[in-house]
């Protein structure tokens, strides 16, 4: 799955990352920058992260991995100045 985002603030690029980097999902097995654009004028971050999932166990549904994005995406949304482009903040997003 891929995720897009806007960061307006420049310095929650760190936190986002952070938060990010410290997921701790037993069927997440890798997240990785695809792609980032820093628009000098607007001083706004466009990032986008791949999340592959893999279970050994048994097989990866989709409910499994949208219950996960669905958490990934609803603490993005608690970093001030983070958006993520087509996904309403208030309903469900996945």
């Amino acid at each position: 799955r891929d995720l897009s985002y806007l960061i307006h603030d420049h310095s929650k690029y760190l936190l986002l990352q952070k938060y990010i980097d410290n997921l701790d999902e037993e069927i997440l097995k890798e997240v990785f920058i695809f792609d980032y654009f820093l628009a000098k004028n607007t001083n706004e971050i466009k990032i986008g992260f791949r999340f592959i999932f893999q279970d050994t166990k048994s097989t990866v549904t989709e409910s499994k991995v949208n219950d996960i994005m669905n958490v990934i995406i609803q603490n993005s949304f608690k970093i001030r100045g983070v958006n993520i482009p087509g996904i309403d903040k208030t309903n469900s997003v996945v």
